[in-house]
């Protein structure tokens, strides 16, 4: 079995042992949380494009898409004509989750003839969905914006494991998206733990429990220990290299 797929099982197995019930309820909303963003993420009538994709954005990370169904097409041309701004949740089977990441687009990559497109976009601020609104070609959502319960950062120490931890498993593990991933996590970023894991391949379901949890202490103790799980597992793989750079033996 191929290094990659064993990784992606191990990953989903490994999922359950930090399974958690996070709050999502409105009334616990932050009354107020910080934009840096130049642009209203909202359309005029308040409403938010929404994109359900079977993948979880994180917040400060990038994320690569191609667009070629009609309707998101249309989407990704009134935000661009606009600058507006587009919610990502996750859709497994048809059922997407209610709790998503702001989009924005960094770049438009390339065009087709056919409308079709590549683009890059950001993600921003966490959001949960209060209505659906389905006037249009797509859909759109009413939307409270979230941010974390407190503001007390992560422990220094916890902070430098993470990065220390993510440049293992970067040598033993060709991360995916990693060229758009630069620069690379650094130990003061203030969203650690979704910069860690931007590109690493996890479980959806996982990944979104994640995109939920408010606390980033919270967060970074999940990333470390799956970090540690994955990377002892690789380890012991009889064809990786050691620490060293020498081969197993």
């Amino acid at each position: 079995m191929k290094r990659r797929k064993i990784l992606q099982l191990l990953t989903a197995a490994g999922a359950s042992l930090w399974t958690r019930t996070t709050p999502t309820a409105a009334s616990m909303l932050e009354a107020a949380i910080p934009n840096r963003l130049s642009q209203d993420p909202l359309t005029p009538d308040g409403l938010l494009p929404l994109f359900p994709l079977p993948l979880v954005l994180f917040p400060e990370t990038n994320l690569p898409l191609h667009i070629f169904e009609p309707r998101y097409k249309e989407m990704i041309e009134d935000c661009l004509e606009n600058r507006w701004e587009f919610g990502i949740l996750l859709d497994q089977e048809g059922s997407f989750s209610n709790m998503g990441c702001i989009a924005s687009i960094s770049e438009v990559l390339a065009r087709f003839p056919d409308g079709r497109m590549n683009i890059l976009v950001r993600g921003e601020r966490r959001f949960e969905i209060s209505e659906l609104d389905e006037e249009t070609s797509y859909l759109r959502g009413t939307v409270e914006f979230l941010g974390d319960f407190g503001t007390e950062p992560a422990d220094e120490q916890l902070r430098e494991r993470g990065v220390q931890l993510y440049g293992r498993l970067g040598e033993l593990l060709q991360l995916e998206n990693q060229p758009f991933l630069t620069p690379s996590p650094v130990s003061t970023d203030t969203q650690l733990s979704y910069r860690l894991m931007a590109g690493v391949p996890a479980e959806v379901g996982w990944k979104q429990e994640l995109l939920e949890l408010r606390s980033e202490p919270d967060r970074l103790d999940r990333v470390i220990a799956l970090f540690e799980q994955l990377i002892e597992y690789l380890e012991n793989l009889p064809d990786q290299p050691s620490a060293s750079g020498r081969q197993n033996v």
